[in-house]
């Protein structure tokens, strides 16, 4: 099946593509997973590279790193031979998880650097050790903030679905 893009799929793509350029991913991650949030049926690595213009070295790279990070999935498709891919379901919830995993890395550096820099007196160091004790309460405050929010997603999510 050879699918062709509207006008609006191809700029949703793109502005996909530079949102997750933003967030300082690589662009084509944003593109693939634009592409595959408005398609219905799979699509195997050739569609994909078709329909993005890209090479089957790029995509298959990060169509391997895509999938194992959760945001997309392996899929049944025409071909049993080929590789097809959809966007996953839990999408929007594994990208917050992979962002809250930087959370607690902020969280780690800013805790393992106020205990190295314990009972420093340094004037040298008075500055970072402020800074380090602000990055530590705000990170701590955000996970704080979103610990429960994986839950209640999950259960709005059911709701809304059912509607």
């Amino acid at each position: 099946m050879t699918h062709r893009l509207l006008p609006e799929q191809q700029l949703f793509i793109e502005e996909f593509g530079n949102l997750y350029a933003s967030y300082g991913f690589k662009r084509l991650n944003g593109l693939i997973i634009g592409l595959l949030l408005t398609t219905n049926d799979p699509l195997s690595l050739g569609e994909i590279c078709r329909l993005l213009g890209r090479s089957k070295g790029l995509i298959s790279e990060a169509t391997r790193r895509l999938n194992s990070l959760g945001f997309i999935k392996k899929s049944s498709g025409a071909d049993p031979r080929k590789d097809y891919y959809i966007a996953d379901s839990d999408i929007f919830i594994n990208v917050f998880h992979f962002n809250m995993a930087t959370v607690r890395k902020n969280i780690s550096i800013a805790e393992n650097f106020l205990h190295m820099l314990n009972g420093d007196r340094s004037p040298k160091k008075k500055r970072w050790k402020e800074n380090l004790a602000a990055m530590d309460i705000f990170y701590e405050q955000m996970s704080d903030f979103y610990r429960d929010f994986d839950s209640l997603w999950r259960k709005n999510r059911k709701l809304k679905m059912k509607a």
